[in-house]
């Protein structure tokens, strides 16, 4: 899980400019083996994450006689960052927990354990993760780096005293209905609105214009991994769709245009908001001592493009893409049995159901997270979503791509937020995101 500070700068150009040489990394000899672990902090959950740490280390060296050093990282720039460096280093983290995201370009430095038969069956067995999840793990079946950890399927919540109201008897299921759903609940004079945005936020930006886009049948990236498609029609339309929610069917805050995710969350749990998309699991443990608890479900999002009563050919759902956390042993490691008995103890039953407990996500673990959707019916539209999860391209180029695409929208926003923003600027800025990640694609080619 990862704060929303967004810090550092991303340099994926270092994977190809520096050679790799490993050292060792680890306890060195005498005393104790201490297994060094990476993973994002969570600004939320602070003081959960800390006795966490410290509560799983303690019961890990009960279980070993291993202590855990840990380190973590607050965004996903920061994450890159100590990624590289450690790369280069050849030395750092044995164990890095990544997003399922940042995987392809994870994989392209060459700097990670690729998992054999016996290394999945160390850590319980691909059986005992989603299916989904998986395909996340590598660029093939036989080119598995990293194993499923935690998942945060996308859905929608939304408030049903406000759909109530409004007399809404369902979610929609296009986007159409969800923008006309939306304007019956706005109501700006009680500070009410029917979604939210959040285009100052690194992470979820480009997700929710994948979305749009995947369900139209554009990707970001051509089939081959070798070309940019950020500038193409169905993907500016995506963007030009979702701040249309500001200037065009202002059904969002006004405000909004500098908000992050836990901006936009905080006005849903206030009971201003009807609907918020592109949530995960995690905000269950905040709703639930919230003011709209019990007035709230969650649904899978529209998967029919707006203006449309189906998908266009070569659209797919994207109800959510393959979200969440992996874990990868860094190929430097001289700690490995040692990571991989860590990599079962996190995603044993016990560890992934208290761990939902604690901060919300989904277990990777499909048993544990059969456990909790046969107590809990929130967990339903999760784990429906999950089975038509979409993994994003397997390209190094990836991560580059999430930092340009955030960069957009942040200018649109400020060009939005003090009325200089013109429809027609979408076009030009994907045009200048399009030159970067090709750029980034070309490098992978080489």
């Amino acid at each position: 899980m990862i704060a929303k500070t967004r810090s550092a700068r991303f340099l994926p150009s270092l994977f190809l400019l520096f050679p790799l040489f490993f050292a060792a990394c680890g306890s060195g000899s005498g005393g104790p083996q201490t297994l060094h672990v990476l993973i994002g902090s969570n600004a939320e959950y602070a003081s959960q994450q800390k006795q966490w740490m410290a509560q799983t280390a303690a019961a890990f060296k009960k279980e070993t006689g291993a202590n855990i050093a840990w380190d973590t990282y607050s965004s996903i720039s920061e994450a890159m960052t100590k990624l590289q460096t450690s790369m280069i280093s050849g030395s750092g983290p044995d164990v890095f927990s990544l997003g399922a995201s940042t995987i392809p370009t994870a994989e392209s430095t060459k700097g990670f354990t690729t998992l054999t038969d016996q290394d999945w069956q160390a850590v319980g067995g691909k059986s005992r993760y989603f299916p989904q999840q998986l395909t996340m793990a590598g660029s093939s079946t036989s080119n598995q780096i990293a194993v499923p950890w935690v998942m945060r399927p996308y859905t929608m919540v939304y408030n049903t005293t406000l759909f109530k109201k409004a007399g809404i008897t369902a979610p929609p299921t296009t986007w159409t209905q969800f923008i006309q759903d939306a304007q019956k609940m706005t109501n700006p004079s009680a500070g009410v609105y029917g979604t939210e945005m959040d285009p100052s936020d690194s992470f979820d930006p480009w997700k929710i214009w994948w979305t749009f886009a995947m369900q139209e049948g554009q990707n970001f990236v051509s089939p081959n991994l070798q070309t940019a498609e950020v500038n193409t029609p169905d993907v500016v339309n995506s963007v030009q769709f979702w701040f249309d929610w500001a200037t065009k069917y202002h059904i969002v805050d006004p405000n909004s245009m500098s908000w992050q995710t836990s901006n936009a969350q905080q006005a849903f749990e206030n009971g201003k908001v009807g609907m918020l998309v592109e949530v995960t699991p995690t905000v269950n443990p905040e709703l639930e001592s919230s003011s709209v608890k019990g007035d709230y479900a969650f649904a899978p999002m529209p998967s029919i493009p707006y203006g449309m009563t189906q998908r266009p050919a070569g659209g797919v759902p994207d109800e959510t893409s393959v979200s969440g956390d992996m874990l990868s042993v860094a190929s430097y490691s001289n700690e490995k049995t040692l990571a991989f008995k860590f990599i079962n103890f996190l995603t044993s039953t016990p560890q992934q159901l208290q761990w939902t407990k604690t901060f919300g996500d989904l277990p990777a673990n499909v048993q544990a997270a059969n456990q909790l959707e046969s107590s809990d019916p929130q967990i339903k539209a999760f784990l429906q979503a999950e089975q038509s999860a979409t993994p994003v391209p397997m390209t190094g180029a990836w991560g580059s791509l999430e930092v340009a695409l955030g960069g957009v929208s942040s200018k649109i926003a400020n060009q939005i937020a003090t009325n200089s923003y013109n429809p027609s600027n979408v076009q030009s800025l994907m045009n200048q995101a399009n030159t970067t990640i090709q750029g980034q694609l070309k490098q992978q080619q080489q």
